[in-house]
């Protein structure tokens, strides 16, 4: 039963990637219908950053900025969720694509939180916090790893030339960081 929610969810996850393409590409617009809604959402605060028991978040409270935690798994993309499907853990919201995606964080939250808080993962091995681009990602040992991403710096790039090394100096710097 369980295979069965997983499959809907990836499903689920990609229907509404697909549905914000489509949208995107009816409208000219980049961000779709859903960003909109999200931004309208999101709007209402600032949007600057916050600590929230050493993760990264806006100052709204959403983390990964919307992003659904499941989909990177289910589907190994980067789909928004809506508030509509919203689930609050340790103080952080977290918005998901539908019910499914919901059910499975709330059963296993820890197993789809972004390691570092959020936080860059080249960034937490150089003992630093910087901001990611939440999509900028890769699943590494089971975990979701997000990465900065600027005019000068795709950090997934800097990640890949050594993964290992660089997962262990963040496992170290967390140690720290974490807290």
């Amino acid at each position: 039963m369980k295979s069965l929610a997983k499959i809907a969810t990836a499903i689920a996850c990609l229907a509404m990637l697909g549905n914000i393409e489509q949208a995107q590409a009816q409208s000219g617009n980049k961000g779709g219908s859903n960003k909109k809604m999200a931004e309208k959402t999101m709007a209402a605060k600032p949007t600057s950053r916050a600590f929230t028991n050493g993760y990264n978040v806006p100052s709204n409270g959403v983390a990964i900025e919307g992003y659904c935690p499941v989909c990177y798994f289910a589907a190994n993309k980067a789909v928004k969720g809506t508030p509509q499907f919203s689930h609050d853990y340790n103080g952080i919201t977290y918005w998901f694509v539908n019910e499914n995606a919901r059910q499975a964080f709330i059963a296993d939250p820890e197993k789809f939180i972004p390691a570092y808080g959020g936080w860059c993962a080249v960034g937490v091995s150089m003992g630093q916090r910087f901001p990611v681009d939440p999509e900028r990602f890769k699943i590494v040992n089971g975990r979701l790893m997000l990465f900065l991403k600027n005019a000068k710096v795709d950090a997934i790039e800097l990640w890949n030339r050594d993964e290992a090394g660089n997962l262990n100096k963040a496992e170290q710097n967390w140690k720290r960081l974490g807290s």
